[in-house]
């Protein structure tokens, strides 16, 4: 699958996301990169599993989403 390319913060959204729920991902912040799978979306984030820990990453700090 290719990216999800997510060109502002504004964009972002539960319904953007949805598609991949159940997916390993590969999230991108600008603070970091994550790798996980990601369980669910809702209204302002993401969450994901990541080596047996849970990631809760508000929507508004996703720069990008693609399948791993």
């Amino acid at each position: 699958m290719s990216p999800i390319a997510i060109p502002s913060p504004e964009t972002v959204s539960a319904r953007v996301l949805a598609p991949l729920v159940g997916s390993v991902v590969v999230m991108h912040t600008a603070a970091r990169t994550i790798r996980g799978t990601l369980l669910s979306c809702v209204q302002a984030s993401a969450w994901l599993v990541v080596d047996d820990v849970d990631e809760v990453v508000p929507l508004t700090e996703v720069l990008s989403v693609s399948s791993a």
